[in-house]
C-alpha cells in the first residue's frame, strides 16, 4: 500500500499552487543571483541586465519548446499564441544559454559568469518542484511502491486516469503514482549541494556550469523512466534502438549528457597542469545596459498576446525597471552626459507600458510600485558648553551644513474595505543614499556663517519603512484616513551637543510615521503628517496642509501647506505636492517641493505604477 495513500495531495481547484511557486522560484533565484553578483564584485546595473535578459529567454524558451507541432503554422503566419500552459525546463535552459552566450562579451563578463548562475538556478528549480507536486503536472506512472502518492479528484492525474478508464466511478482519489516531481526536487537539491561542496576547487571558468547542466540532464534522463508519457510535453514517443526502449527525449538527452560531463571532465583534467585565470568583474556601462533593456522591451512587445502570463510580466518588468532607475540615477548624478538623460527616462516609460494598467479610481485590489528619489539641504547652529561652576567646559558653537540624497521606492498592496466604502493599504518602503555634512566653528553670539567648508564627510543612509493605511469614505463624500508606520535604519546624522562621537553628530536610527486626513477628498480636506515615505530619510519632516482630489477620490491629489523640519534659524518651509495620472499610461507622477526660499529645501519625484490583482 502506498505510504501516502491516506495523505492525499490537495486538489488544485480554486488554488494557485503552480503560480505561487513559480513566482517564488524566480524571487529566490533573483535574491541568490544578486548575492552571487555582490560576492563577485559585479556592477549592479550590468548584472541586472544579464539577469533580466536570461530570465526572459528562459521563460520564452520553456514555452517554445513545449509548443505542439500543429501550433507553429498559426504562430508564424498569424502571430497567434496557442492556448496551452505546457512548459519544458529544457527549452528554458536552451534559451538561457543562448542569451548568456550572446550578451556575455557585450556586457564585459568572462566565462565565470556562467558559474554564478549555477547554484541559484538549482535553488529556483527546487521551489518550482513544490508547485509541480501540488498541482499534479509532470506526474509519474502508476506504481505499487511504498513511496507512491495519490491526488484528489479534480487534479490533473485524476482526470487523466479517469479518461483512461483506470478509475471507478466516484473514486475519491487517483491511483498511486511515482512522485517524479519529488525525484526532480531531490535531483536539483543534490546538484546544488555538489556545487556548494566543490565551490573552492581550482577549476577553470565555466566548470561548475557544465557540471550543473550535466548532472541535471543526466538526472532528467533517468527520471523519465518513471514519468507518465502523457505528462511529458516534449518527445514522449517511444523509440527502440538496439533493444533499448526509451522516449525520444531520452535519446536526445543521452548524447547531450555525455557531451556536458565529458567537457567538464576535460576542463577539470586540464586544470591539473594549468593555473585557472582569476575572474575580473566587468565595468559598469550604462549606455550598453540601456540599449539591451530597450531591445528586451521591443522583443517583449513583439511577442504575441498571451505569450507571457501576468506573473511572468511582473518578474521581468521589476528587474528592468530597477535597471532603468539605476541608470537614471547615474544620469542625475552626472555620470552620464545630460543629453542622454532622455534615453533612460523614455525607457522607464516603455517598461511600464507593455501590460494592462489599473484604471483611475479603481475599486479593484491592486499592487503598486513607487520608485523615486529625494534630495535636500539644511543647516544647524549648535551651541554647547558654558554654564556656571568650576567644572563647566568653555562655550563653543559649530555650524553644520547638510546635503542628502536617496533613491528607493515603496511596494504596497491596496484592497477595498470589506464592510465600508474605502480602502486599506499594506506597504513597505526601502530607501538608500548618502548625506554630506561639513562643519566649521563659529563665534558664540556672532552671525551664522553660511559659506560651506569643503572638508566635509560623507555618511550612508538606509531606511526600511513598513506601514499600514486605512481610508474611509461615507455616502455623503466625507471621510477620513490614518496611516501608521515606522522608519528603521540609518535615517540621518544630526548635530547634537550631547553626542558621544568626536564629530558631534548623533545618528537617527528610528522615527515613527503618521498621517491623518479629514474632509471631502474630491473637493477639500485637511491633512497632517510626519515622516511620510521618503520624508522620513535625510531630514524627517512634518507637514500641515490643505488638499483636494480635484474632482477625484483617489486618482488625483494636490497638497499645499507648511513643512517643518530641522533647520536653523527657522524650521518652516512652504511646500507643494501632487499625485496626478499621466494620461492613460497607468503611471502616476508624484512631485514634491519644499523651500524657505533660502538654504532650506527638499525636492522629490516619484513614479507610481499600479498592477491589478487578478481574481
Amino acid at each position: 500500500m502506498p505510504l501516502f495513500a491516506t495523505l492525499l495531495l490537495p486538489s488544485p481547484e480554486g488554488h494557485h499552487y503552480y503560480t505561487t511557486c513559480y513566482v517564488a522560484a524566480f524571487a529566490v533565484q533573483l535574491a541568490l543571483l544578486l548575492w552571487a553578483g555582490y560576492r563577485r564584485g559585479y556592477p549592479l546595473q550590468t548584472w541586472l541586465v544579464l539577469i533580466a535578459a536570461s530570465t526572459l529567454a528562459f521563460i520564452v524558451g520553456t514555452k517554445l519548446l513545449a509548443l505542439p507541432a500543429n501550433a507553429w503554422p498559426a504562430l508564424l503566419q498569424h502571430g497567434t499564441w496557442p492556448d496551452t500552459t505546457a512548459r519544458s525546463v529544457l527549452g528554458g535552459g536552451l534559451g538561457f544559454g543562448v542569451v548568456v552566450l550572446l550578451l556575455r562579451r557585450w556586457l564585459g563578463f568572462g566565462w565565470h559568469v556562467a558559474d554564478a548562475f549555477a547554484m541559484p538556478f538549482c535553488a529556483g528549480l527546487v521551489v518550482q518542484c513544490v508547485g509541480c507536486l501540488l498541482t499534479g503536472c509532470c506526474f509519474g506512472e502508476v506504481t505499487d511502491s511504498a513511496w507512491g502518492i495519490t491526488y484528489a479528484a479534480g487534479s490533473i492525474p485524476y482526470i487523466f486516469q479517469q479518461q483512461q478508464g483506470l478509475l471507478e466511478m466516484g473514486a475519491t482519489h487517483s491511483l498511486a503514482l511515482h512522485p517524479t516531481q519529488l525525484y526532480t526536487l531531490v535531483l536539483c537539491a543534490g546538484t546544488g549541494l555538489v556545487l556548494w561542496l566543490t565551490r573552492h576547487r581550482r577549476w577553470p571558468a565555466g566548470s561548475w556550469a557544465l557540471l550543473q547542466a550535466g548532472l541535471l540532464v543526466l538526472g532528467r534522463l533517468v527520471i523519465e523512466f518513471w514519468r507518465e508519457p502523457a505528462g511529458e510535453p516534449v518527445g514522449a514517443t517511444f523509440i527502440t534502438l538496439g533493444g533499448i526502449r526509451m522516449m525520444q527525449l531520452q535519446w536526445l538527452l543521452l548524447p547531450y549528457t555525455i557531451f556536458l560531463l565529458g567537457v567538464w571532465g576535460l576542463f577539470v583534467y586540464h586544470a591539473r597542469t594549468v593555473n585557472s585565470t582569476p575572474e575580473v568583474p566587468p565595468r559598469n556601462q550604462p549606455v550598453r545596459n540601456l540599449l539591451v533593456v530597450v531591445v528586451l522591451l521591443v522583443g517583449t512587445l513583439l511577442l504575441p498576446a498571451g505569450a507571457l502570463t501576468q506573473p511572468e510580466l511582473v518578474v521581468v518588468k521589476v528587474v528592468l525597471l530597477v535597471v532603468v532607475l539605476l541608470a537614471t540615477t547615474t544620469v542625475l548624478q552626472g555620470a552620464m552626459a545630460t543629453r542622454r538623460a532622455g534615453l533612460p527616462l523614455a525607457a522607464a516609460a516603455v517598461v511600464l507600458l507593455f501590460t494592462n494598467q489599473v484604471p483611475a479610481d479603481s475599486t479593484r485590489a491592486y499592487f503598486s510600485f513607487t520608485p523615486g528619489f529625494i534630495s535636500g539641504a539644511y543647516d544647524q547652529d549648535i551651541n554647547g558648553g558654558g554654564g556656571g561652576g568650576s567644572c563647566s567646559s568653555p562655550a563653543y558653537r559649530v555650524g553644520y551644513y547638510h546635503k542628502y540624497q536617496a533613491v528607493g521606492g515603496d511596494f504596497a498592496y491596496t484592497r477595498p474595505s470589506v464592510r465600508t466604502t474605502g480602502r486599506v493599504s499594506y506597504g513597505v518602503g526601502l530607501w538608500g543614499g548618502n548625506e554630506y555634512i561639513s562643519a566649521q566653528p563659529l563665534t558664540p553670539g556672532g552671525p551664522f556663517l553660511t559659506a560651506n567648508p569643503k572638508d566635509g564627510r560623507r555618511f550612508s543612509l538606509l531606511d526600511i519603512n513598513p506601514y499600514i493605511q486605512r481610508d474611509r469614505i461615507r455616502a455623503s463624500g466625507f471621510g477620513y484616513g490614518i496611516r501608521l508606520g515606522v522608519h528603521i535604519g540609518t535615517l540621518a546624522h544630526l548635530g547634537d551637543p550631547d553626542a558621544s562621537g568626536s564629530d558631534g553628530l548623533q545618528t537617527l536610527a528610528a522615527v515613527p510615521e503618521a498621517t491623518i486626513w479629514l474632509g471631502v477628498r474630491r473637493t477639500l480636506f485637511v491633512q497632517g503628517d510626519y515622516a511620510v515615505g521618503p520624508l522620513g530619510v535625510g531630514n524627517p519632516t512634518g507637514r500641515i496642509a490643505l488638499g483636494s482630489g480635484l474632482g477625484s477620490t483617489w486618482s488625483r491629489q494636490l497638497l499645499a501647506g507648511v513643512a517643518l523640519a530641522e533647520h536653523d534659524p527657522t524650521k518652516g518651509m512652504a511646500f507643494l505636492s501632487a499625485s496626478v495620472p499621466l494620461g492613460n499610461t497607468g503611471l502616476w507622477a508624484e512631485p514634491y517641493g519644499a523651500t524657505n526660499f533660502g538654504r532650506h529645501h527638499q525636492v522629490a519625484m516619484r513614479l507610481q505604477y499600479r498592477l491589478s490583482k487578478k481574481h
